[in-house]
C-alpha cells in the first residue's frame, strides 16, 4: 500500500493512484488496461465499495458529536447520554367546571348523571379532541345541584400498549407511536397494579413497584424496569399495560373566551341508561387550555442539553430554566436568585422571569404592533399553571420558595427615515418595512439591547429603498424632559439589621435643554434592564406636547412613523450602481491582514 500518501486520500485521488500502479506494476499499455477493461471495472467497483465505507465511517464519527449530528435521533441520544430527556410534546391543560343543566331535573331518570373518567369532548374553535381527567373512576353530578365541579381538561386521545413481562432484571420495552405523546402523562401498571414513575433508577427502594419512563431514541418512549435491590421487576408473564396521551402540542392551547365545548362521549344516569352530555351538562370555563408544546426542536436540544440537572431537583436558578424551557410556551426564560446582596430573607427565593412567546397568540389580523399589552405578559391564570407545573413536578427543594416577577413594561417609539426612488409604490414599501420588523421582533428576543443597525438591515432590503435611518424615542425620557426630573433608587445598609434596604427615590432634576438619554445608549440603541421589557407602543406624548397613537396608523402619529424623506431618480446609473452594491453583499468572504499572517473572515451580509 505504499502507493498511497497521505497527501492524496480523496476518493478520486486514490482511485487514479491506484490506476497508476496496476499500470506499472503490470506493465500495461494505457490503450490495453483502461476503466472499460475487466479489471478496471473491478477497480471502478471496488472504489466505489470503498467510497461508501469511507462515507459510512465518516458520518458514524460525525453523529458521534451532538454538536455536529444531523440525524435527529443521534441528537437525541446523545442528549440521553448527558442525563437530559428529550420532550416529546405536552399536551395542552385547563380547567372546565361542569354541573347538570336545569332541565336534566326532569328529563333525567334517577337522581344523579354519572361522567366517566377520560370522557371525550371537542373544542369548536380548533377542532381538537380533549378528554376530562380527575383521579376517581367517575364522578356523579346530583341533578338538582346548582354548584360546578372543576375538573381537568387535557387535550390529546388515550392510547394503551401491552406487554409481556420477562421475570428479569432491568427489564425495558419500547413503546412506539407515530404521533407525539404526552412528556409526563405516562400511567405504568403490572397486572393492574400501578407503579409509580421515578427519574433514576437510584431513586427507586429496595423492592418498589416504580419504572421510568423516557423518551425513546427512534421514538414514541421506552420504560425501564428495577432489579429488585433497585426496584421490582415484573414477574415472568406479567401484563404490563403502558397508557399514554398521543398529543398535538402547541396547537391544542387557546386564548380567548367564549370557548365552544361540546362532548363527544355519553354519560349514563341512575339506571344505566345513556344521556347526551350535550343537552343535559352545563360548561363553565375556569382556565383555558394552555401550555401544550410541540416535540423538543434538535437545534434547542444542542443548547440545553449540557444544562440538565443530573440530581434532578430543582435546587438553583439554572435547574429552573432547564425545567421550564421544554414548555416552548415562552419566548424568554430567566431565573435567579439574591444571594449576592446583603438582604439575607431572600436568599431561599427564586424568582422567575417569564415573557410568553406571542407568536403563539397572534391571529390573521393581528402582528405585533397591534397586539393587546397584556399579552406580553403573564396572566393571573398562567402564574397559577406555571406554579402547578413546578409543584406536581416533585422536584422542588423544600426550603425554596418561587415567586413570578411581572416585567416593567418599557415603551418606546420607531420613527423610521426613508431615501427612495421616485417610481416605487410607498404604500407597498410601507407595508414591506411593517412585515419585516414584525418578523424581527417576533423572532429576536434580545434581553440586553435593540440595536438600531438591526432594523437598518431589516428595512434596507425592501425593494424601492436607496437609503434607511430609524430612531427610539422613549417614553420613560420624554416623560423626564417634559417634568424637568426623575427618580432613581438609593440603597443603603441599616445599621441594626446590617441588611441592604431601599433608602429613598432620589430626584434628580434636569438642567435647561439636558437630555437623560433614560432608556437608551450614546448609539441610540434601546438598553434593556434586568426586570424590562421594551415593546414599541404608543399611548403617550413626548416632549413637545405630540400625542402618539397606542398603534401604527395612517392618518396620524403612532407606535411606528414611516417618513418618506426624498426621492431619488429611478435612472441606469443609479440602477447600476445599487446592482454593484448587491453584488459586494453577495461576497462570501474577505481576507483581512492581521500582524501574524492573515485570516478569512466571514463578511456579515443584510
Amino acid at each position: 500500500m505504499s502507493f498511497f500518501t497521505k497527501t492524496r486520500i480523496k476518493a478520486t485521488e486514490l482511485f487514479q493512484d491506484s490506476f497508476i500502479y496496476l499500470q506499472e506494476k503490470y506493465d500495461q499499455a494505457s490503450e490495453v488496461f483502461t476503466p472499460a477493461s475487466p479489471f478496471g471495472q473491478i477497480l471502478t467497483v471496488v472504489a466505489n465499495l470503498g467510497e461508501i465505507i469511507f462515507y459510512y465511517i465518516e458520518s458514524s464519527i460525525t453523529e458521534l458529536n451532538i454538536y455536529r449530528a444531523r440525524n435527529i435521533e443521534s441528537i437525541y441520544g446523545l442528549s440521553r447520554l448527558t442525563g437530559h430527556d428529550p420532550t416529546r410534546g405536552i399536551s395542552a391543560r385547563g380547567i372546565i367546571g361542569i354541573r347538570p343543566s336545569t332541565n336534566a331535573a326532569i328529563e333525567v331518570d334517577g337522581n344523579y348523571i354519572q361522567i366517566d373518567r377520560l370522557a371525550e369532548v371537542q373544542v369548536e374553535q380548533n377542532g381538537l379532541n380533549y378528554f376530562i381527567n380527575f383521579d376517581s373512576d367517575f364522578i356523579r353530578l346530583q341533578k338538582n345541584t346548582r354548584e360546578f365541579v372543576n375538573i381537568e381538561l387535557i387535550q390529546g386521545e388515550i392510547e394503551t400498549q401491552k406487554f409481556t413481562g420477562t421475570g428479569g432484571a432491568l427489564q425495558s420495552f419500547n413503546v412506539t407511536s407515530k404521533e407525539p405523546t404526552d412528556n409526563d402523562n405516562v400511567i405504568v401498571k403490572v397486572d393492574g397494579v400501578r407503579y409509580k414513575v421515578e427519574e433514576s433508577l437510584y431513586d427507586m427502594n429496595r423492592g418498589q413497584k416504580a419504572v421510568l419512563v423516557k423518551s425513546g431514541v427512534n421514538g414514541g418512549l421506552s420504560i425501564f424496569f428495577g432489579n429488585n435491590q433497585l426496584g421490582y421487576p415484573p414477574p415472568l408473564g406479567s401484563s404490563i399495560s403502558v397508557e399514554y396521551i398521543k398529543t398535538r402540542g402547541a396547537a391544542g392551547n387557546i386564548g380567548g373566551t367564549g370557548l365552544t365545548i361540546k362532548f363527544i362521549s355519553f354519560g349514563t344516569d341512575q339506571t344505566g341508561n345513556q344521556v347526551d352530555l350535550n343537552k343535559y351538562i352545563s360548561i363553565n370555563v375556569v382556565r383555558n387550555p394552555n401550555f401544550g408544546s410541540d416535540t423538543e426542536d434538535p437545534a434547542f436540544t444542542r443548547l440545553i442539553a449540557p444544562r440538565a440537572s443530573k440530581s434532578f431537583v430543582l435546587a438553583n436558578p439554572n435547574n429552573y430554566i432547564y425545567y421550564l424551557s421544554k414548555y416552548d410556551f415562552f419566548s424568554f426564560i430567566d431565573a435567579y436568585n439574591t444571594k449576592n446582596d446583603e438582604y439575607l430573607d431572600d436568599d431561599n427565593i427564586i424568582y422567575l422571569f417569564l415573557i410568553p412567546d406571542i407568536n403563539k397568540k397572534l391571529t390573521t389580523n393581528i402582528d405585533y404592533f397591534t397586539i393587546p399589552e397584556d399579552e406580553f405578559t403573564l396572566t393571573q391564570d398562567e402564574k397559577d399553571q406555571v406554579i402547578d407545573i413546578l409543584n406536581e413536578s416533585g422536584r422542588q427543594v423544600v426550603t425554596a420558595e418561587v415567586r413570578i416577577k411581572d416585567p416593567i413594561i418599557q415603551r418606546y417609539l420607531l420613527n423610521v427615515v426613508i431615501r427612495y426612488y421616485e417610481s416605487v409604490d410607498k404604500t407597498e414599501i410601507r407595508n414591506q418595512i411593517r412585515k419585516n420588523l414584525n418578523d424581527y421582533f417576533l423572532n429576536v428576543n434580545r434581553r440586553d439591547r435593540i440595536p438600531r443597525s438591526d432594523l437598518v438591515a431589516m428595512i434596507e432590503n425592501v425593494d424601492g429603498i436607496d437609503s434607511v435611518n430609524v430612531f427610539f424615542i422613549s417614553e420613560e425620557n420624554e416623560a423626564a424632559i417634559r417634568n424637568g426630573f426623575y427618580f432613581v433608587p438609593v440603597y443603603g445598609t441599616d445599621p441594626v439589621t446590617d441588611q441592604k434596604v431601599l433608602i429613598e427615590n432620589k430626584k434628580i432634576v434636569l438642567a435647561e435643554g439636558e437630555d437623560p438619554q433614560l432608556g437608551l445608549d450614546e448609539f441610540g440603541d434601546i438598553v434593556i434592564d434586568i426586570d424590562d421589557l421594551a415593546i414599541i407602543r404608543g399611548g403617550w406624548e413626548d416632549r413637545n406636547g405630540n400625542y402618539y397613537d397606542e398603534v401604527p396608523t395612517d392618518n396620524s402619529l403612532g407606535s411606528l412613523n414611516i417618513f418618506f424623506k426624498e426621492s431619488i431618480a429611478d435612472n441606469l446609473y443609479n440602477k447600476t450602481q445599487q446592482a454593484r452594491f448587491d453584488d459586494l453583499k453577495r461576497v462570501p468572504s474577505t481576507t483581512v491582514a492581521t500582524g501574524r499572517g492573515s485570516k478569512s473572515r466571514k463578511r456579515l451580509t443584510s
